[in-house]
């Protein structure tokens, strides 16, 4: 079977959903992904299952044991194998015709070019301590006129930001300057996510930046990638987008919950100082 056949039958089911000229369009196009853990993974799968045939897929770790909670690629026949030949392995199998680069290594000033270049959107999977590689890689994004989604979990739910290349910055909305300490930084970055329904079943006390330890359940991640993956496809396929920052997302199955949320001027918003404050006593390892 050659390759056009191939990806004619692979994905012949989206028929109904996404036409034929759709789906060489999802063929046609790359996403980059940072980081193959427990949201980068799942995105990969997601919209390789979806048809998109080109990746750009990044990260500089290993998996562990602790992973297999949530992490799409962690098993116990990959503890110890590299994140992002793991994720480029199981694109291929998923879809043989893909085109995957791979970059070995964490993103930064010396290949964020690199990582962005000829692609189309951006999917945000970095660890959520991660603030510098995050900020540079929004900032080259809207440079280029790259839309970035960025979607995690929050305990049940998922958080889904869409930020359009001619639109609020990610530095505006979470409040972010260069001036701030890495401190400063997380706890305006926590304070830009929503206190939704979650806050009344998860326990926060042990959020710790040092060590990276934070509460989450593969299940949420799962849903926060079918959100943001269709956000994607809508994207791609010039369907009517979803509202960007200063508008965002929150979806909740366990407290049956679901809001559109819109923040007045983003990070500005008078209520914004406010929220800090309320972090630092809710998530104390933070500071």
């Amino acid at each position: 079977m050659d390759n056009d056949d191939f990806y004619e039958r692979a994905f012949s089911r989206n028929r109904g959903l996404i036409s034929d000229a759709e789906q060489q369009t999802l063929n046609n196009t790359r996403v980059a992904i940072p980081g193959m853990g427990g949201m980068g993974g799942v995105h990969a799968a997601t919209l390789a299952r979806a048809g998109i045939g080109k990746f750009t897929i990044a990260d500089f770790d290993q998996f562990d044991v602790h992973n297999i909670n949530r992490q799409y690629g962690a098993m116990n026949s990959t503890v110890g194998k590299d994140k992002v030949q793991v994720m480029a392995d199981i694109i291929l199998d998923i879809n043989p015709t893909a085109e995957v680069k791979i970059i070995n290594e964490a993103i930064g000033p010396e290949n964020c070019d690199d990582f962005l270049d000829g692609v189309d959107v951006m999917l945000d999977a970095l660890d959520v301590f991660i603030i510098d590689a995050r900020r540079l890689l929004y900032k080259k994004s809207q440079q280029r006129g790259i839309p970035v989604i960025s979607a995690g979990p929050l305990g049940y739910s998922a958080v889904v930001n869409v930020f359009a290349a001619d639109g609020m910055s990610f530095d505006e909305f979470f409040d972010l300057n260069d001036s701030m300490s890495d401190k400063e930084m997380m706890v305006s970055f926590f304070a830009g996510m929503p206190l939704g329904p979650h806050m009344k079943y998860m326990e926060t006390n042990d959020i710790d930046s040092v060590t990276g330890a934070a509460p989450s359940l593969g299940l949420a991640c799962q849903l926060a990638a079918g959100m943001a993956c269709t956000e994607v496809v809508k994207y791609v396929l010039g369907r009517p987008k979803t509202k960007p920052v200063p508008w965002f997302r929150q979806f909740d199955p366990y407290a049956r919950y679901y809001k559109q949320h819109y923040r007045w001027l983003g990070g500005k918003n008078p209520l914004f100082k406010f929220k800090k404050r309320l972090i630092k006593k809710m998530v104390p390892r933070l500071v």
